[in-house]
């Protein structure tokens, strides 16, 4: 990694902390009261921070629900998210491609804000495979393929195609097309071009002994 790239990541990382530091003094700083509703049980406003492990990095669009109620929200782009509760209320937190978490808010929690930090656990899902066929089985496909029957005529023809005679008399008749002229015309002219700038080679032992053929006077004698 860079150095410039470290410190944009140091500055990231000094910034998140800064943030949940400060949402978690609010939350803590604010001014309980005492709204209550039926059966005893005391509202409290759940805040928090949801994140990948335990890393800094925030998870948006978690929900964030009460099953019994059905009171939910999102978390936001920063993975920051506010809910009003119950005392003794099961939170669950959900979200596509993390493991479901659970907060239970205590039935006797004194205080009227709740804040957590909750750390979402990635799961990997693996999908069975699926077979796309026109049939409802696969023995049905292969019944209607053994139970096929080509006409007659299309059997005829496909026969007298497959011929050796046949392709024989194609072989033989049948001239080339405009790519086969091309290609024999281009091995023509490479065998030629080949053959004008061709030398022919002299073994030097037969210069020599033509030298002293000469120097005999050999060709004089005959």
């Amino acid at each position: 990694m860079k150095p410039i790239t470290k410190a944009i990541a140091s500055h990231v990382k000094l910034y998140r902390i800064v943030a949940i530091t400060l949402f978690m003094m609010f939350a803590f700083a604010a001014k309980p009261h005492q709204a209550k509703a039926q059966g005893g049980q005391r509202v409290v406003q759940l805040s928090g921070f949801v994140t990948i492990g335990d890393s800094l990095y925030g998870v948006s669009s978690v929900s964030v629900f009460v099953p019994k109620t059905g009171r939910g929200v999102q978390t936001n782009r920063y993975g920051f998210f506010s809910l009003p509760v119950l005392t003794g209320d099961t939170v669950v937190f959900s979200a596509l491609g993390y493991k479901k978490q659970t907060l239970v808010i205590p039935r006797n929690y004194p205080s009227s804000s709740y804040s957590i930090i909750m750390q979402m656990q990635e799961e990997a899902i693996e999908l069975a495979e699926v077979k796309v066929i026109p049939w409802a089985t696969e023995r049905d496909f292969k019944e209607a393929v053994l139970a096929l029957k080509l006409p007659d005529e299309g059997r005829t023809a496909a026969n007298k195609n497959v011929d050796p005679e046949r392709l024989r008399e194609l072989f033989s008749v049948v001239p080339m097309d405009g790519n086969a002229n091309s290609k024999v015309y281009n091995q023509h002219q490479q065998i030629q071009s080949q053959n004008r700038y061709l030398i022919p080679t002299i073994s030097p032992f037969a210069v020599l002994k033509l030298l002293d053929m000469l120097k005999n006077g050999e060709f004089k004698k005959k």
